[in-house]
């Protein structure tokens, strides 16, 4: 594979040095911008508008420095989800999807999605079905999905909430510990 990778931990960016990024069209506009493209496109993701690259965010760049997939990871009480999972539709089927998800670290992750090509890849890298993370991060995880929904009303992402609505019982979870 000739992307490469780079892990990316935001946090810790100076917030004046963020701003001079994204007003001078810094590599971290880009990033935000391609996001965007990508959420716009996936229904079953959160609304584009609340993209963002955080501390806990994957990305794997080509060889011209173009992003081509995302990751985020959200903290729940006993492990991270991943919450964010995109490939560019026109570097899948090459494993990048792999590369992602190896380098969303070690520990507990898990994630739920209904897509066939991540189920694949998550149970390739170790990934088992589950009916539940667990109570605690049930719990985070349910909180989350009330604060997606509120946004989605906010936004006026109503194809957006009803897509997700109609398909909430195809989603599927999958944990890794």
């Amino acid at each position: 594979m000739t992307a490469m990778v780079e892990i990316i931990n935001r946090s810790k960016i100076n917030h004046n040095l963020r701003n001079q990024a994204v007003s001078k069209g810094g590599v971290l506009m880009d990033e935000i911008e391609w996001l965007r493209e990508m959420l716009r496109r996936e229904l079953d993701l959160m609304p584009p508008n609340l993209a963002r690259v955080g501390k806990k965010t994957v990305v794997i760049k080509d060889e011209n420095d173009g992003l081509i997939a995302h990751a985020r990871l959200s903290g729940r009480w006993n492990g991270h989800e991943i919450n964010t999972f995109v490939i560019d539709p026109e570097h899948r089927g090459k494993g990048i999807s792999h590369e992602v998800l190896k380098r969303c670290g070690d520990g507990r992750l898990f994630a739920y999605t209904r897509d066939a090509r991540l189920q694949s890849a998550l149970l390739r890298a170790g990934f088992e079905r589950r009916r539940t993370p667990g109570s605690l991060a049930l719990l985070g995880v349910m909180v989350a999905r009330a604060s997606s929904v509120l946004w989605m009303v906010i936004l006026l992402e109503f194809r957006r909430l009803q897509h997700q609505l109609v398909n909430l019982f195809r989603y599927e979870l999958f944990v890794r510990e």
